[in-house]
């Protein structure tokens, strides 16, 4: 045994949770095993936190929010460098776990406060689709199958309609990227719940698209009164699409005008009714993309606004509160490096401009806007992968106000590919539902049917 490496690392624990951590041996010939139940863990303050046979962390009756210790394992005269475990004042617990495993699913925040999590993939793309009730205690939801999808799909997006309904458009399936959308209409008195098929909704197959639903004052008033969804990207075409959910089921999208084709990019409402899209990865001169535009409010116009410092696919951006600024976030740069750089849009200007960086490099993870709570307008970013992690149980919290991040408590479960939705009513309101996912075991790839809030 040459040397021992704890995981996670650094250690983020909340208040009345427990955590599970992980020991790794590697061998002086580069080979690994799981050394979790058989190391000596060592707390250097047990009052703090103390961890038991199997790895498991547990706060003592001296743990308070900052309070820091480090924990050590050691097999066979070897002990691994000392990880940094810090209290924190948000949580992460487990709760009720999927009824079907899945990952690259969508989870919807229903008008109810419900949560509906369809499609995915599991060995197959999923039509399975299920619903989280919030219990009336914490960390007591329960999960409920819903009816099927007409065709299962992955890589699709879902979008909240006005009228409580959502719109699953896109996707992808064995037998490749679809133009179908359907329509989820919520059970309402005794009408149980059911699926719509919009077949050949859109003008083109898409997946790693976008889809941006044009709904406030500005785009309102474009487009005389309708509420209409803008689709971007996932395909070869230099088109975007606009679907008016109001139609009938097999109304052809309209295309409009698009300047770059891209998969994997982010697409932001902005508060003036413009949709700000960013980066992405163009397949057909496979090139990562720096260029950025703005698509009028009536979804139909397109111009090119300033490129974003570096270019990135597979990163976040999220709308901020003070003053409509935009957070692009970590990434896949030009190089394949992963990035831990972040930049803010300021769209009056029309500029970009860097700002505070990540602790941990990452892609694929999940930003949410804080909009309750002590952390209130600061943005969290969870999960994803980078080089040495393909599945994070890292987080962290961006201060707009400093531009600076904090660590904050660790996923129960390292993942990627998951959802993660802000929960609106009960006792867990202002929590991050995180659903599903691919999470490893044993270096292996697992489809995860673990659910958490974190708070």
């Amino acid at each position: 045994m040459s040397s021992i490496a704890i995981s996670p690392d650094p250690v983020y624990i909340g208040i009345g949770t427990t955590l599970q951590l992980a020991a790794t041996g590697t061998y002086s010939n580069g080979t690994t095993t799981d050394l979790t139940s058989s190391v000596t863990w060592m707390s250097a303050n047990s009052s703090i936190a103390s961890v038991g046979a199997t790895g498991l962390v547990t706060l003592g009756t001296g743990a308070a929010v900052t309070s820091i210790t480090s924990i050590t394992a050691t097999y066979s005269g070897v002990t691994s460098p000392p990880v940094i475990l810090t209290v924190t004042l948000a949580g992460s617990s487990s709760t009720n776990g999927l009824i079907t495993p899945r990952y690259d699913h969508t989870a919807t925040l229903l008008h109810d406060g419900t949560v509906l999590v369809a499609g995915g993939y599991n060995t197959v793309a999923l039509a399975s689709a299920e619903l989280y009730t919030p219990g009336s205690t914490t960390s007591s939801g329960t999960w409920t199958a819903a009816s099927n999808m007409t065709v299962g799909r992955r890589d699709h997006t879902a979008t909240l309609l006005s009228t409580g309904q959502v719109m699953l458009i896109g996707g992808g399936t064995a037998s490749g990227d679809l133009t179908s959308a359907e329509m989820y209409t919520p059970a309402s008195g005794v009408t149980p719940a059911s699926w719509t098929p919009y077949p050949n909704a859109l003008t083109t197959t898409r997946s790693y698209h976008t889809a941006t639903l044009l709904n406030n004052t500005a785009n309102l008033t474009a487009n005389g009164g309708k509420e209409l969804v803008l689709v971007v990207g996932g395909s070869l075409a230099s088109t975007a699409d606009l679907v008016d959910p109001s139609s009938s089921p097999g109304t052809l999208a309209t295309s409009v005008p698009d300047i770059w084709p891209r998969y994997s990019h982010t697409a932001t409402l902005l508060i003036d009714g413009t949709v700000l899209v960013t980066g992405g990865f163009d397949t057909a001169s496979a090139s990562v993309l720096a260029q950025a535009e703005l698509f009028a409010p009536t979804g139909a116009s397109v111009v090119a606004t300033s490129p974003l410092t570096t270019p990135r696919y597979l990163h976040s951006a999220t709308l901020l509160a003070n003053g409509g600024n935009v957070l692009v976030v970590g990434g896949i740069d030009a190089m394949g490096n992963i990035l831990a750089s972040a930049e803010l849009y300021d769209p009056v200007a029309g500029t970009w401009t860097p700002t505070g960086s990540l602790a941990v490099p990452r892609f694929g993870h999940i930003a949410k806007l804080m909009t309750s709570g002590p952390n209130m307008g600061k943005v969290l970013v969870m999960g994803g992968r980078n080089a040495s992690n393909p599945t994070l149980s890292s987080a962290e919290l961006y201060d707009p106000g400093t531009g600076t991040w904090s660590g904050t408590a660790n996923l129960q479960k390292g993942r990627a590919v998951f959802s993660a939705t802000l929960l609106s009513t009960g006792p867990d309101a202002g929590s991050v539902l995180v659903v599903g996912g691919e999470g490893t075991v044993n270096g292996n790839y697992v489809v995860l049917p673990d659910v958490e809030l974190h708070n």
